[in-house]
């Protein structure tokens, strides 16, 4: 069937219209014809079919080299604020197909960036990467709530045994140990506080070996020498950096040295910016430029590579009993603080006087931290710490502050009492240094 279709033709100059033609044209059309629109599909994040217009996402823009820039710190804070807003309205709606790829790419550049501010201290790199394949694995939901892990992850409560046995200064044993690292070969380090020694524990040993300190437990200032070491932490190139708490310094040691390298502060215990007072705590970053809180002088104090003095980055009279401190991954001028006697946390920019967020709350019947102590991230920027005095340890989930229990005593064997100090393997197993009985207890991921 036949029909008239009208267009006019317009004569434009200097973009005015100077004259207009209406022109009539036969065309031909076909009844009960219809369009097809064409609708695609792309697999969701559990791999299931889902049936959705076509829609055109953003990609959120990935670093281009392992340098983290300030851009990327921006995109990161961007990026976690998305992904917490779409978070808080999960249950009451899914997201669209393109909201849910611009929240899965703003994960995996948070996760990106934060791997690379801090890969040491929070979790070695090829450690990381494991995690990081094993996580999406795990991922089955569509919803932004299952991109934070902290849901999701879970741990037996029944425990097993990997270093010590009773408190004493056997090489199979520790006496009030302070400290726990692990390395990416899932070897142990631990600071054996009262026995002046760092001990060495490879996985399935029943014995540890001494890599600092003496092994019968004599203290000293010498090189080769420990006096109730409290902390320590390893740089991107493999050297250890012990904090020497009695001795008021901080000792570098190379792979396989035990001869240690004074790095920070002296035998002194002044004020001034070349000495430390009863340092506590120490992290590093991918420079190795040292973190030190110096708690003894009510600070916290940056080294850098064979610095003669530190630089003030924190000073407040709040840091005069803080047990422990952790470079923030998704800042380059933040840390936390573990204060102690405070029984919180602070999250603390550089140059302030007072904390930017304190973390206390905890959602259980013993309703805040009491005298937590050690810290840890996982990769997806979860904070684990170890609330010493209520035998358990909480977990503060990325942008929430309020702490939820993972792990807790219940008069099981072996006990989880008094837990100091935190670590997680290769496989995300958590890893607890006990000072009631001197062990280390691992509790395997489910």
């Amino acid at each position: 069937m036949e029909s008239l279709s009208n267009i006019i033709v317009a004569t434009k100059t200097n973009g005015k219209i100077l004259q207009e033609k209406r022109l009539s044209i036969p065309t031909k059309t076909t009844r009960n014809s219809s369009v097809k629109v064409k609708r695609t599909s792309r697999p969701s994040i559990n791999q299931n079919r889902i049936r959705q217009s076509t829609v055109h996402v953003q990609k959120v823009p990935r670093p281009s080299s392992n340098k983290v820039h300030a851009q990327d710190i921006n995109s990161l804070s961007n990026n976690q604020k998305n992904i917490s807003g779409l978070a808080n309205d999960h249950k009451n709606r899914s997201l669209s197909m393109g909201d849910q790829n611009k929240t899965h790419d703003a994960f995996v550049h948070m996760q990106q960036v934060q791997l690379q501010v801090h890969p040491q201290r929070h979790q070695p790199q090829q450690l990381q990467q494991v995690q990081a394949q094993a996580h999406q694995q795990r991922v089955t939901s569509t919803t932004a709530a299952t991109f934070s892990s902290c849901n999701s992850l879970r741990w037996n409560q029944t425990g097993q045994i990997v270093a010590g046995t009773t408190s004493g200064s056997n090489a199979n044993q520790l006496k009030n140990p302070s400290c726990l690292y692990i390395d990416n070969n899932n070897t142990l380090y631990i600071c054996d506080h009262d026995n002046n020694r760092i001990q060495k524990w490879i996985q399935g040993a029943i014995t540890g070996v001494t890599v600092a300190g003496d092994s019968t437990g004599t203290q000293g200032s010498t090189s080769t020498l420990l006096k109730t070491p409290i902390d320590l932490t390893f740089d991107t190139n493999g050297f250890m950096y012990v904090v020497d708490n009695g001795n008021n310094r901080v000792q570098r040691f190379a792979s396989g040295s035990s001869t240690g390298t004074t790095v920070a502060g002296t035998t002194a215990s002044t004020n001034a910016l070349t000495d430390l007072k009863q340092p506590t705590a120490i992290d590093v970053d991918n420079n190795s430029n040292l973190y030190i809180l110096d708690m003894g002088n009510t600070r916290l104090v940056e080294w850098a590579q064979n610095a003669t003095s530190g630089t003030l980055l924190i000073s407040s009279s709040t840091l005069n009993n803080d047990y422990d401190i952790l470079l923030a991954p998704n800042s380059s001028n933040q840390i936390y603080i573990s204060d102690q006697g405070a029984h919180a946390l602070y999250l603390w920019t550089f140059g302030a006087s007072t904390p930017s967020m304190t973390l206390q709350p905890v959602n259980d019947s013993h309703n805040t931290l009491n005298n937590q102590m050690g810290m840890v991230l996982d990769p997806y920027g979860n904070l684990y710490v170890a609330d010493r005095d209520n035998d358990r340890v909480v977990v503060y989930c990325a942008n929430s502050t309020v702490g939820i229990v993972v792990a807790e005593d219940n008069n099981s064997v072996p006990s989880l009492k008094k837990p100091v100090a935190l670590a997680f393997d290769s496989d995300l197993n958590l890893y607890l240094l006990s000072t009631n009985n001197g062990q280390v207890v691992k509790l395997p991921r489910i």
